[in-house]
């Protein structure tokens, strides 16, 4: 999903990223601050101030001025950022969510099962690979 909303829309991962976090955190009722995208992504201040910065070029952030502190700021998606990502998303969500509601009781089992498999097999490999890496 994120492969194919980058090729429509032009956003590298972490602009998604960013742009999804806006999303549902506006649809919560939420502002965000510039920190808390920083906290999400695992980036610098300066990383996200760039990110920040390239999407508001774009026309899909904008930066507004907290209504109780004014030495802050809150970034707030823009109606396009609405018009290009959220609805994709939305739509692929929907799709899912029928995907999901069409199968039986065992087959969501044998689906959960497989992904269970999957994180695991990640979860034990992920500390392997930097145990290795530590000893080169």
């Amino acid at each position: 999903m994120h492969q194919r909303i980058r090729a429509t829309t032009s956003l590298g991962e972490n602009e998604l990223r960013i742009l999804q976090l806006l999303l549902t955190r506006r649809r919560d009722g939420f502002d965000v601050k510039p920190s808390e995208i920083s906290r999400h992504l695992g980036i610098s201040s300066a990383s996200t101030t760039a990110l920040i910065d390239r999407l508001e070029r774009q026309g899909s952030v904008e930066r507004r001025t907290h209504p109780t502190d004014r030495r802050s700021i809150l970034i707030a998606p823009t109606d396009r950022a609405v018009d290009e990502v959220a609805d994709v998303v939305d739509a692929f969500a929907d799709r899912v969510g029928r995907a999901i509601d069409a199968l039986s009781v065992a087959e969501r089992a044998v689906v959960i099962g497989f992904l269970d498999a999957v994180t695991e097999a990640a979860d034990d490999i992920a500390p392997a690979r930097r145990r290795e890496r530590s000893f080169a």
